[in-house]
């Protein structure tokens, strides 16, 4: 679509971005709006990664729909959940359950602090049972994302694990930070990035393959009906 001199993935980026302002990183925690990441590293080399599932429970949506339904603004959320002296117990694996069980407990009289400080907590362990689930977290740990501006889920990651959680003021831009660095690296050829792509046409259409048994459902997308690329094909066929 861009015409970018380089085409790589979040993973990549986001270790970039990091081991170039942190080469000594061995586990990145990432929550952003919609999506968490884990990236495990080992003498700057990426050596496992996982992500969260479709559900967005737990990410930095989550919060902030937690946020207008407690009456509050997502950046008040951190400093008012360090005031907690006894957060809720509140289960944030599913949103649904969440917000449930978030209205159940504001009625039984827990107060707004100690809601904040639940969720975060809830957000900390969901994170750990579900995208760290079976990693080995080894310090340095580098917390990043949206959300790593939330003090109270910072905290409640270092209670979670016991270690000390690092935060870098450029947390939430590191993956851009990282693509900028790998299209610096890239070979240099003549491109012209796309800036116009509202006057642009793009489209995308899709067909089951019926030129071998495989039956592949390919993708072709379109720019001005001109084909960009392809995917779904298993051969050479589409």
């Amino acid at each position: 679509m861009l015409e970018a001199n380089a085409v790589k993935n979040e993973i990549t980026a986001h270790a970039i971005g990091t081991l170039s302002r942190h080469p000594e990183v061995r586990t990145i925690l990432e929550i952003g709006g919609q999506d968490s990441k884990i990236i495990l590293l080992n003498d700057g080399v990426v050596t496992d990664y996982a992500m969260n599932t479709l559900c967005a429970a737990g990410t930095g949506a989550f919060l902030s729909s937690q946020a207008g339904r407690l009456g509050l603004d997502i950046e008040d959320m951190g400093p008012l959940a360090l005031e907690s002296k006894s957060p809720a117990a509140i289960a944030a694996r599913c949103t649904v359950f969440a917000e449930s069980d978030l209205i159940h407990k504001a009625q039984v009289g827990y107060s707004k602090a100690d809601l904040v400080a639940g969720l975060c907590r809830a957000v900390a362990s969901n994170y750990l049972s579900n995208v760290g689930k079976g990693k080995k977290i080894t310090p340095p740990v580098i917390f990043q994302g949206g959300v790593s501006r939330n003090q109270g889920v910072v905290q409640a990651f270092r209670e979670e694990l016991g270690a000390e959680i690092f935060v870098d003021q450029s947390g939430p831009l590191m993956g851009a930070i990282g693509a900028a660095l790998l299209a610096k690296k890239a070979p240099k050829r003549e491109v012209s990035f796309r800036f116009d792509l509202t006057e642009q046409a793009f489209d995308t259409r899709a067909h089951i393959c019926e030129r071998c048994p495989n039956h592949c459902e390919v993708t072709r997308f379109f720019r001005n009906s001109v084909e960009l690329d392809h995917w779904g094909n298993r051969c050479e066929y589409v």
